[in-house]
């Protein structure tokens, strides 16, 4: 089974961003959770090649923010 090792950002925001796992290769517009927060991808990258069943990618972010109709 493989991991994808995803770092990432969030733009516009005082969210630090970190580090978490995804069980598939992450891809624009696709949006999950860390922390409570919703999270949009807006960029897609990929850090490293894959080194056995592990893929090093980083990602830019947004804040969903549902009240806003962003939903």
């Amino acid at each position: 089974m493989d991991v994808w090792k995803i770092s990432y950002v969030v733009n516009d925001s005082r969210q630090p961003g970190g580090i978490t796992n995804l069980d598939h290769a992450p891809v624009v517009g696709e949006r999950f959770s860390v922390g409570g927060k919703q999270l949009e991808i807006l960029e897609v990258l990929e850090l490293v090649p894959p080194r056995g069943p592990f893929h090093y990618m980083h990602v830019t972010c947004r804040i969903v923010d549902d009240a806003k109709g962003d939903a």
